[in-house]
């Protein structure tokens, strides 16, 4: 069964969310907008795939997230986005002064 899973080349963070439940997701996309902000990282893209309904729910990570990209939640590091139907591309304000190295999925815990 697939998991959650990170990768970061030192320019991207990309976070592939399938095999995530909705509140999963959501916890792990609030913390890796942070974190690939405070390790420098000028664009986080995230996989959310086209069908990612819970089960038992209407509630689909990608709704999930672009409700809480419309209503600014993460305003504080993501300067631009780009939807496309599986996956959302983020612009990030990177810190002054960013961490070294390369974020780890643990990272997010």
């Amino acid at each position: 069964m697939a998991r959650p899973h990170l990768s970061d080349d030192g320019q991207t963070v990309t976070l592939d969310l399938h095999g995530a439940h909705v509140d999963e997701a959501i916890r792990l996309v609030e913390a890796v907008v942070v974190q690939a902000a405070r390790y420098g990282r000028p664009t986080l893209k995230i996989v959310h795939g086209t069908s990612t309904a819970d089960l038992g729910h209407r509630r689909t990570i990608k709704d999930e997230l672009r409700d809480r990209l419309d209503t600014g939640e993460y305003d504080r590091h993501v300067t631009s986005s780009y939807l496309t139907d599986g996956a959302m591309t983020l612009g990030l304000a990177p810190a002054p002064r960013p961490i070294q190295g390369h974020l780890r999925l643990s990272d997010l815990a």
